[in-house]
């Protein structure tokens, strides 16, 4: 479209007259009239104030194209032109290889490529064909990875391109080589294998997550708690009582700090009620459906055992820690242990 012509549909996309134009660039309605009769053209100098009174950029006005916009163009009507389960891969795939051969060192198109072929292969129903398409999408990938050793996705879909293949094996090794091996390891896994690793993986989230808050501050702890309560709804805490139990001899150091030795062995005997909670309550597997796959904990040294050893350190609890009741807190914990409670 030439130049006149665009300033005329740009104009009345505004909703301008010409004398409105011609008055906001500071000339004549004429010769507003003249560009769009293309018998005449506006200098240089006015081809940006023209294009910023218009409201597009001075490439739209003057129909300047990049190339490889063109081609990003191109390859997003191809994808829109029908669901993108159904997009025209082999359409795809030859315009992903045009744009390479123009633009070799472009990651976008390479790794388009990558994933287009991957999807065409995972559409075709003939082994042989199926293999064709899977050896392309793996060749790509590894040359892809060379090229962007930082690059996580054309990892992740290595592991998924072995995993079709049904090279399990080389897809779990590479999907160790990725910065987050669990999102990786779900392509992998299917079924209740998926099912308990997904568990897993909010399970070390959860713990990380309350670690993170467990700090000398009253609302986290609170906070901390009723997660730990909303979650296990059930009470079947398993594990999550070592956290409750920190939680409380957090609050124990939080009021030594301030001085407050009644609260200081207020809360340390809340963190002994907790553990010996845990102890009745013993060893088995969560109930709760978001945990209900997770294997019972291992043989580990009893919360009442941690605490003893917590609390034999003064640190932070220098307030009780020579005082009769602290001594007598320790004294009923070792012979809780002793009795194998």
């Amino acid at each position: 479209m030439a130049i006149s012509d665009k300033i005329k549909e740009y104009r009345l996309k505004r909703g301008m007259t010409q004398a409105q134009l011609a008055e906001l660039l500071g000339v004549t309605p004429q010769a507003v009239s003249k560009w769009e009769n293309a018998t005449g053209y506006p200098d240089l100098s006015a081809i940006c104030p023209l294009a910023d009174a218009l409201s597009v950029t001075t490439d739209e006005l003057l129909e300047h194209k990049n190339p490889f916009e063109e081609l990003n163009k191109k390859w997003y009507r191809l994808m829109r032109k029908c669901d993108i389960w159904q997009a025209p891969l082999e359409e795809l795939i030859a315009l992903d290889n045009d744009a390479i051969s123009q633009y070799p060192n472009d990651n976008l198109f390479l790794w388009r490529r990558v994933s287009d072929e991957f999807k065409l292969a995972c559409r075709k129903t003939a082994a042989e064909e199926k293999q064709k398409w899977l050896a392309c999408a793996e060749n790509h990938c590894a040359d892809l990875i060379e090229k962007e050793h930082d690059w996580e996705n054309p990892k992740h879909m290595m592991v998924k391109i072995l995993v079709e293949c049904n090279r399990i094996d080389e897809a779990i090794a590479w999907a160790h080589k990725c910065k987050s091996p669990d999102e990786a390891m779900k392509n992998v896994l299917h079924g209740d294998d998926l099912h308990r690793h997904r568990q897993q993986i909010i399970d070390n989230m959860l713990r990380h997550l309350l670690s993170e808050m467990r700090c000398k501050d009253l609302d986290f702890l609170k906070v901390s708690e009723d997660i730990i309560h909303a979650v296990f709804s059930d009470g079947n805490y398993q594990y999550y009582y070592d956290s409750l139990m920190m939680i409380e001899f957090t609050r124990a150091k939080y009021y030594a700090a301030l001085g407050n030795s009644t609260k200081t062995m207020e809360y340390l005997y809340r963190a002994l009620d907790v553990a010996k909670e845990k102890f009745i309550k013993g060893k088995g597997k969560f109930t709760i459906p978001i945990f209900d796959e997770l294997p019972p904990e291992g043989a580990e040294m009893s919360l009442i055992e941690q605490l003893y050893g917590i609390l034999q350190h003064r640190e932070g609890l220098e307030i009780v820690f020579f005082t009769e009741e602290y001594q007598k807190l320790l004294e009923n914990i070792k012979s809780l242990i002793s009795a194998n409670y």
